[in-house]
């Protein structure tokens, strides 16, 4: 199970965003650059969020985009979910299969599944950002002119 190009990079520019809170707004151009991700990709991600209520814009100068809400408040199940649909595993076997073997591939794959679910919604973006600074991994900084 691989996340979407489209969840992937979401989840990279809203990490940014939340190791910013709450400061200014930051232009997408920007966090495509900080991120190393398309622009125009970019954007459609930011406006999906947007529109899902995780972010707030602000056009004109000093314009761009910031979290709507505190990081601690932002679950990372539902930025997910918004972004990718549900996680599933791919069951690859119908529930109407007789097979005994059929059967416990398919109540595998459901309990991956509901455990994805559980870890991803037990996970809010302030506890992802706090593991990411953990792990060495905010090395780089966004810099404004």
């Amino acid at each position: 199970m691989r996340l979407s190009k489209r969840t992937e990079y979401g989840l990279r520019a809203v990490v940014q965003l939340a190791r910013l809170w709450p400061r200014n707004f930051v232009q997408s151009k920007d966090l495509s650059q900080q991120e190393e991700l398309p622009n125009k990709f970019l954007e459609s991600i930011l406006l999906a969020l947007r529109r899902g209520g995780f972010l707030e814009s602000k056009v004109g100068s000093g314009g761009g985009y910031r979290l709507s809400r505190a990081p601690k408040d932002i679950g990372v199940g539902d930025l997910i979910r918004r972004l990718e649909g549900r996680l599933t595993v791919k069951e690859g076997v119908s529930k109407g299969e007789a097979s005994p073997g059929k059967a416990a591939v398919r109540l595998v794959n459901e309990k991956l599944t509901e455990a994805m679910d559980q870890v991803l919604d037990a996970m809010t973006l302030e506890e992802l950002v706090e593991q990411v600074n953990r792990a060495g991994g905010a090395n780089q900084e966004m810099y404004y002119i």
